[in-house]
């Protein structure tokens, strides 16, 4: 009986830690904001081309770490696809003011409908270009990819899809946020969700 028990426990405390690890994080600030930013080109993507999407620069963009902290220098890097790379997932605090789940959701789909029809990578120049970020709204909800390298990223629209529905759904009023960012865990990148 106490081996028994013994083994409830240690199936308990990894039931535990696997739940945490798949949690978002939820902290203290606000969303990364872009006081002057410059945009090259918009246009619309989705089925019903109604999910506006911008290619931008913004001069003052801070840096933001792997721990969701600002950060002052990022290393140079060699690999430029990064889709199906981690990231760490922040939510921003307090509630209220987020996006509607289901204006988040438009996007997505949208995302998986180009990756079908146009395809499932697409690029973000290095940053410092006049393009290395990538913004996507629908009515309430905006999104964004910032790419932090000094190259040219790689990225999938299906993974960004999935991060969407995740920081809409789980950085969301209900678990006392209002949106929130995934970092790459090496840094090079993050994506936003908020409200727009």
């Amino acid at each position: 009986m106490k081996s028994l028990s013994g083994l409830f426990s240690a199936l308990l405390i990894l039931s535990a830690s696997a739940t945490a690890a798949s949690a978002a994080l939820v902290g203290s600030g606000t969303p990364q904001a872009c006081a002057e930013e410059h945009v090259a080109y918009e246009t619309y993507i989705g089925k019903d081309q109604n999910v506006k999407v911008s290619y931008s620069h913004c001069d003052d963009a801070p840096l933001v770490a792997a721990d969701g902290h600002q950060a002052t220098a990022l290393d140079k890097r060699q690999s430029n696809n990064v889709c199906g790379a981690a990231c760490n997932t922040f939510c921003f605090t307090p509630a209220g003011g987020g996006p509607n789940t289901g204006d988040c959701a438009v996007i997505a789909d949208a995302l998986l409908y180009d990756s079908q029809n146009v395809g499932v990578l697409f690029n973000v120049t290095a940053t410092g270009t006049p393009t290395n970020k990538v913004t996507m709204q629908y009515n309430s909800c905006l999104t964004y990819f910032l790419n932090q390298d000094f190259n040219t990223l790689v990225y999938c629209r299906t993974e960004w899809s999935k991060l969407v529905n995740w920081l809409a759904t789980d950085c969301d009023a209900e678990n006392n946020a209002q949106g929130g960012l995934c970092v790459a865990t090496d840094q090079r990148w993050y994506v936003q969700v908020q409200h727009s």
